[in-house]
This record gives C-alpha cells, sequence and structure tokens, in this order.
C-alpha cells in the first residue's frame, strides 16, 4: 500500500500534477481548471464476489484503520456487505460497501474509497452510479452516506452528484476517536455530517 510522499503514514490521496501520493495532513485543495489532456482508460466496476472480500477487509483497514464501521447508529462489518468495486485488471483499487436497509427504504453507503493512483478517473462516481442502481432495483428511496467535517473532497463529491446535507453531528467524531484527530488540510476531524440523495 502506498505511503505519503512527505512522511510514513498511509497515502489517500494522489497529486496530479506532481504523481505524488499524500496523507491526510499533507493534502491540500486548490483552485484548478479541467484537466484537458486525454482521459486515461476506465476502469471497470462489477458487484464484488465472496473472493473479493478479504481485499474489501484490507482496503477498510488501509483507509480506516478498522473493518467494523458505525455509521447511521448501525454498526457494519465492512466485509461481511454487499459491494461493488472498482478494477484496474485483475486488481481491486477502489470499493463501495453498502447496507439495504429495508424498514426504511434507504441504501446506507457504509465505505467509499479509492486508492490514490486512481483517483481522478472517475471511479468513485461510477461506483456510486452501481450503488445507486442497486437501489432503485430493491425499491429504496434514498441513499444516506456520513462523512467528516474535514473531508472537502469526500463532501464536494456527494454534493455534485445530487446529494444534500441534512444534519451535521457536531461532536460525533470527538467522542468516537476520544478526542481531536488532524484530518484533512491539517482540519481537526470533529464533526459527522449526513448527506441523502432522494432516488
Amino acid at each position: 500500500m502506498p505511503t505519503c510522499a512527505y512522511c510514513s503514514a498511509n497515502a489517500l490521496y494522489h497529486d496530479r500534477a506532481s504523481g505524488e501520493t499524500l496523507c491526510l495532513a499533507h493534502a491540500r485543495l486548490e483552485v484548478r481548471g479541467p484537466r484537458g489532456h486525454a482521459p486515461r482508460p476506465s476502469l471497470t466496476i462489477r458487484p464484488a464476489a465472496p473472493v473479493d472480500l478479504p481485499r474489501v477487509a484490507e482496503l477498510a483497514a488501509y483507509f480506516w484503520g478498522e473493518v467494523e464501521v458505525e455509521c447511521f447508529d448501525h454498526t457494519y462489518q465492512v466485509d461481511t456487505l454487499p459491494a461493488t468495486v472498482a478494477c484496474d485488471g485483475g486488481e481491486i483499487v477502489g470499493v463501495a460497501s453498502y447496507a439495504l436497509e429495508d424498514e426504511d427504504k434507504t441504501v446506507n453507503l457504509v465505505m467509499l474509497n479509492v486508492l490514490p493512483r486512481w483517483q481522478g478517473r472517475g471511479a468513485a462516481r461510477e461506483l456510486i452510479a452501481a450503488v445507486t442502481h442497486v437501489g432503485r432495483i430493491e425499491g429504496a428511496e434514498r441513499i444516506v452516506v456520513a462523512t467528516t467535517n474535514d473531508d472537502l473532497p469526500a463532501l464536494a463529491l456527494y454534493q455534485r452528484l445530487g446529494f444534500t446535507i441534512t444534519e451535521t453531528l457536531t461532536g460525533k467524531l470527538l467522542e468516537h476517536h476520544g478526542g481531536i484527530e488532524p484530518g484533512f488540510a491539517g482540519i481537526p476531524v470533529r464533526d459527522e455530517i449526513r448527506m441523502e440523495l432522494r432516488l
């Protein structure tokens, strides 16, 4: 798994200009125009098979440091949930794990991550589209996702795709982590931001 170009932490982002991989503390946002160069080959998006679940667990441990995720007042083992994966050839490089909550006709997007080298190729958008398709087939009325106050790239992505902010749980992550942790661009991770997409 890649490490940050500036320290030994896990790299979560890819700097398209320099090619470097970056951890939360060393990533920064900047205003840029369209890329303007030829797109790279797209990735294959497909449902995860049982044989893929160890890789899903590996990615969860890499990005989150755990495979058990608390989300919308439920606790999930991401390697036991249905998932859609993004593949480059035979390698799984991204995943969207989700839970179908029949009682309120909701799809809970529990985990969405793409390894840094493969970011910027539309994988996250396509993974969400695949989960949305499943939700519609299953009769869901909405997709919900929770992110953190510092995760500006995720907040931008979800809103571009039509998600709206429905609730902010101030201090929720302080309780979960037992204190402040540094997040994206050094922003303290404190709050959980809940969003939804109506289907």
